[in-house]
């Protein structure tokens, strides 16, 4: 069974990625949205989901990073409904957020499948 690899992100979408996620972790005390507990650690686990994926590229997880990180930034779409967020900053910003992972991710998808390396997704020059 192959070791778990760690490694740097290696593209300008996976730095990009990492940042949103670190910008999850901030956000709710940059946006103040702190008090909203559902809120926060809403973006709390996400965040912190988005940079361990693109941190840790486990041999469990090649090949599915991004089709990952199209689940999160649907849910960061979606959960401020889903959870009731009541506080304006953090729907918006969840929303925002969402779409941008969600675009990234789809962008790397279909840059992998037009490089004809779709079982390769981590195999990046």
């Amino acid at each position: 069974m192959p070791q778990p690899a760690v490694s740097l992100p290696k593209q300008w979408e996976d730095w990009t990625s990492w940042a949103l996620g670190i910008w999850l972790l901030l956000s709710p005390w940059a946006l103040f949205f702190d008090k909203d507990a559902t809120a926060t650690r809403n973006a709390l686990a996400v965040g912190l989901l988005i940079i361990l994926v693109e941190l840790f590229e486990l041999s469990i997880l090649h090949g599915w990073e991004e089709w990952i990180n199209v689940a999160l930034g649907a849910w960061l779409v979606v959960s401020p409904w889903a959870l009731g967020t009541a506080n304006v900053a953090a729907r918006i910003n969840s929303v925002v957020v969402g779409l941008l992972v969600l675009a990234l991710a789809l962008h790397e998808l279909w840059e992998m499948r037009s490089r004809g390396s779709g079982t390769e997704p981590n195999a990046r020059s």
